[in-house]
Parts: structure tokens; sequence; C-alpha cells
């Protein structure tokens, strides 16, 4: 529902709404849906940072932490265990909703579809590493929990997932390079509303799996398999 039927449902609202703001910045063919198709989609994936924790902090909730390590699967086993179906998860919900848009919204993509998938693969794993990391950092649930809720709904507007960028205030538009939206959105609208191919992808690509490897790093050095953590109460 959240991935998938939420989006869908806010697509349809806010599509008029975009049409004039993308006209607007130069583009006279657009519908809207270049920008609020991608836009939905890459702030709904955000999702997967508190799935990610879901998936570690009901282990301590239900205490079968414990027992998890104590099977034959080694720490790097149980992390890649939890991280790999939901990094499938992410790339299948931008299929869909990407897909959804070109059947349901008349989402035209000017440029190489095939070039959006390197650099959503990338933003999957980014996330999913994300949530690994506020995993590692935080103790109860209700604090990821937070941190989740909170990432998607600021990361997206500072991102430009919810405006395009050129209508976001200053300092948003200061800021918003360091968060992992900005960059997915810079190369959706790329391909999607520019008719770019690989080469617009490559470097917000390679900028998501540098903060991939950022977050990895916080991961490791703060994971703790022995720590006591606080489930849902």
């Amino acid at each position: 529902m959240v991935l998938v039927v939420f989006p869908l449902i806010t697509i349809a609202f806010l599509k008029p709404a975009l049409r004039p703001a993308l006209v607007q910045s130069g583009h006279p063919n657009a519908n809207g849906a270049e920008h609020v198709v991608p836009g939905q989609a890459a702030m709904s994936a955000f999702f997967l940072v508190s799935l990610i924790t879901f998936a570690f902090f009901t282990e301590h909730a239900w205490a079968t932490w414990d027992r998890l390590r104590a099977s034959a699967a080694t720490s790097f086993e149980i992390v890649v265990g939890k991280t790999l179906p939901r990094v499938a998860l992410g790339v299948a919900q931008f299929a869909v909703i990407l897909g959804g848009g070109v059947v349901l919204f008349d989402l035209k993509i000017s440029g190489d579809a095939f070039a959006l998938a390197p650099l959503v693969v990338a933003f999957s794993i980014c996330l999913v590493l994300l949530g690994v990391a506020v995993t590692a950092l935080c103790r109860t649930a209700q604090q990821a929990n937070s941190f989740g809720y909170l990432g998607m709904v600021l990361f997206g507007a500072i991102g430009g997932a919810f405006v395009p960028f050129n209508l976001l205030p200053g300092w948003a538009r200061a800021v918003s390079p360091v968060t992992p939206t900005y960059w997915a959105m810079r190369g959706l609208r790329s391909v999607i509303l520019d008719g770019r191919g690989f080469g617009a992808v490559a470097r917000p690509t390679a900028v998501l799996l540098a903060m991939t490897a950022l977050f990895a790093v916080v991961a490791v050095r703060r994971m703790r398999f022995d720590e006591s953590k606080t489930g849902w109460v």
C-alpha cells in the first residue's frame, strides 16, 4: 500500500498541478506526469529505510535475535539476508510505479528507459544501507521508525521529489545535494524529461554508490550484534 498504491493515488491528484511548473521551466509538451511519477516513486522508496529497521528490531521485539545469532549464519549473512530482498523490492516498486505512470497517467519517457536501471538499483541499495546504518545508530525501534518517516518527508521535499528543483527555496537548493533523493531525481529527470541516456545517469549513480559506501562504513563501525535493543512495546 505505502510503496505502490498510495503513490499512484497521489499522482492522480498532483499531476495537473505540476504541469504548469514543467511548462514554465521550458517543457511545453509536458503533462505533469514527467515529474510527479518519478517524484512519488523516489519519495515512497524511502520507506525501504523503515522496512530495514523493522526487519532488525522485530527480532529484538520477539526475543529471537540471540537465536538468530546462534544459528549457522554469519553476521554478514544475516545482514545480507535481511537487506537483499528489500533491494529487490525497491527495484520492483520503481518498475511498477513507472509502468503505472505510462499506462495510467500518460507518462512519456523521452530518453533511454534502460538508462534508468543502474540509477534505480543504486538508489535502492543506497536506501537499504541507510536503513542498516540507522539500525546500527538507534537503540530503540521508536527512534528508528521516527527517522524513517521523517526522512521520507524531509528528504523527499528537499531532494526535489515534491516539486521541481527550480521551485525550491534557496536554502533547500543549497542543501539538497546531501540527500540521496536529489541525485535520484536528477537522474530520473534527465532521462524522463530531458530525453538523455546513460551518460546523464553516470554521475548521479556514482554519487549514490558513494553515499552507499559511507552508510556501509557507519554500519560496520557502529553495528554491535551483541548490543541490546528495544523493540516495539
